[in-house]
């Protein structure tokens, strides 16, 4: 692959898994155990059938199958009435029913996570198999007109007995930033062809329409935390994927304001830190931040040092996160998860080169610790301080 052709990555940078993917054809023992894991999930999905939201056991309520619907993961029925109506939320409490067959939650996430695992098998062996299989399950979930998902989430974060959908629901699309990684690691294969990618370009052109013109996706758009930074960033990528960059820049903007309004003085991202999985939070907002940078990166517009007045903007929000991650300190707001989420040393590890800081390349490599060598989605998707 050229220089000229060198993929367009958000989450992924293409210079750091180029060189890990020379250590790997020089079997290198620090990724081979997670080269190995890689191969060995990526292997086991080859078989497995590929899955379609027309296999879901609901109807959505517009009545067309090609419709995404699902539950809200914190939705859950009501302990006061009988039979459960209306559903209430449980904020931070997931209720496994979201990603059961009922629904198009689970087998949109498998979707995801097989595409994005087969993609970086094909990266790192060269094996057509693996982007064979990931090109069926794009053209299955995406492109195909029997199977295919309208670019929608009108249905998605239902709460039943009360709504149909909300517009919180669009956050769900966030895990198709990371997909488009693997759609661009794929275009190098026989398997994925330029008429796919076209015509997957054509489905995340609809959707933005969507997300841009839908009542829920101008309310996302007005949302002044995770889910307004995160739309930004659905907006901007999906858009640069499509090559509409005049629509990508104008989520800069955007981004923009969202610091001001987001981001506390010391750094915190002050509605995130309210949630009863506030770490979770600071880590999942901060990364829509990241991820916009990464945006603005291509269109030559550097959010990665943008501040405001008063100096806030996404360096001191990891500044802010680096003695809770490092485990200096305990943290200091509620969270009821168990141990710290797995985002944080990706994030980390693309901050401290940014910002060329001993202090946060300490913290990732304090992250780094708590992971198994065979965990490749540390070891072989960025590179280690």
């Amino acid at each position: 692959m050229t220089q000229a052709t060198v993929p367009t990555l958000i989450h992924l940078d293409y210079k750091e898994i180029s060189s890990i993917r020379d250590k790997v054809k020089a079997n290198d023992s620090s990724v081979f155990p997670a080269y190995s894991a890689l191969l060995n999930e990526a292997t086991s999905y080859l078989k497995k059938p590929a899955r379609s939201v027309m296999g879901k056991a609901h109807i959505p309520p517009s009545g067309d199958k090609h419709d995404f619907f699902a539950i809200g993961k914190y939705a859950w029925p009501n302990p006061e009435t009988p039979g459960g109506m209306p559903f209430i939320r449980r904020d931070g409490y997931t209720n496994p029913e979201a990603s059961s067959d009922k629904y198009d939650l689970g087998p949109y996430f498998n979707m995801r996570i097989r595409v994005n695992t087969l993609a970086m098998a094909y990266f790192y062996s060269g094996s057509e198999a693996y982007a064979a299989k990931a090109a069926e399950l794009l053209r299955v979930w995406f492109l195909n007109p029997e199977t295919r998902m309208n670019p929608n989430f009108n249905y998605a974060s239902s709460l039943p007995g009360v709504n149909d959908g909300m517009a919180i629901g669009i956050i769900e699309g966030v895990q198709l930033i990371g997909l488009l990684d693997s759609v661009n690691l794929l275009t190098s294969s026989t398997s994925w062809t330029a008429a796919d990618n076209e015509a997957l370009k054509r489905w995340f052109t609809a959707y933005t329409d969507w997300l841009l013109e839908s009542p829920a996706g101008k309310e996302e758009y007005r949302a002044t935390d995770n889910h307004g930074s995160w739309y930004a960033a659905q907006v901007a990528a999906f858009s640069l994927y499509g090559g509409n960059l005049e629509r990508a820049r104008q989520m800069m903007d955007r981004a923009k304001w969202q610091v001001d309004v987001q981001f506390t003085p010391d750094g915190g991202l002050h509605r995130e830190l309210k949630r009863n999985r506030a770490l979770f939070y600071s880590l999942y907002g901060l990364s829509a931040f990241v991820a916009l940078a990464r945006c603005g990166e291509v269109l030559g517009d550097d959010l990665w040092w943008y501040q405001t007045k008063d100096g806030r903007g996404i360096e001191r929000g990891f500044n802010f996160l680096a003695p809770y991650l490092a485990e200096e300190i305990p943290w200091a707001w509620q969270n009821i998860d168990k141990e710290i989420n797995g985002l944080a040393v990706q994030l980390t590890r693309r901050a401290e080169k940014v910002y060329a800081s001993p202090r946060l390349a300490a913290v990732s490599r304090h992250l780094t610790t708590l992971r198994p060598r065979t965990d490749w989605s540390f070891w072989l998707m960025t590179t280690p301080s």
